[in-house]
């Protein structure tokens, strides 16, 4: 059995969150209407499909800089096309690539200062801000580019969103 360290929040599964929505946009990129899914939306007053890869990709960044006590990086939001999209999560591998695990797993208990809008900081200890604050924004903002795809007639199913997750580890029996 392996142990929950930090690092396997900040970078494991992330790397398994990078790979489902790669997985995603490669499918949404054969279907002919694929030049619009940048704006593409669920609903008028929601984010676009370009918010939703950004901001998974942000908050993956972040958490990686934050765990190692560095100064997170400015990710532009400049993601007009799935080409776009499919570069910047190739980034993001590369920045889990390069992650310290040993470090981040010493870091559990240090405090993190982050962003809540204009004007307004907050702080946690790295564990509660990866756990309770980047993660669940991860997994939200995946969510949100699968619904916006399936929206616009995009064939995924549900192994698309989750064989990332599952492979290597699960077994058919």
């Amino acid at each position: 059995m392996s142990s929950l360290t930090l690092s396997r929040h900040v970078v494991t599964i992330p790397k398994k969150i990078v790979e489902s929505l790669e997985n995603i946009l490669s499918k949404a990129e054969q279907h002919p209407k694929a030049a619009s899914f940048p704006e593409a939306r669920l609903a008028e007053d929601m984010f676009p499909l370009s918010f939703q890869v950004w901001c998974v990709t942000d908050n993956i960044c972040k958490g990686i800089a934050r765990a190692q006590g560095t100064e997170p990086p400015v990710l532009e939001r400049d993601l007009t096309t799935l080409a776009a999209m499919k570069d910047r999560l190739k980034f993001t591998a590369e920045a889990l690539e390069k992650a310290d695990v040993d470090l981040i797993n010493k870091r559990e208990e240090e405090t993190v200062t982050l962003g809540l809008g204009p004007g307004k900081n907050g702080q946690m200890s790295t564990i509660n801000y990866i756990l309770g604050y980047s993660q669940p924004n991860v997994y939200f903002h995946l969510n949100m580019a699968y619904a916006i795809l399936r929206k616009e007639g995009v064939e995924l199913g549900k192994q698309d969103y989750l064989s990332a997750f599952t492979k290597g580890d699960l077994t058919i029996l």
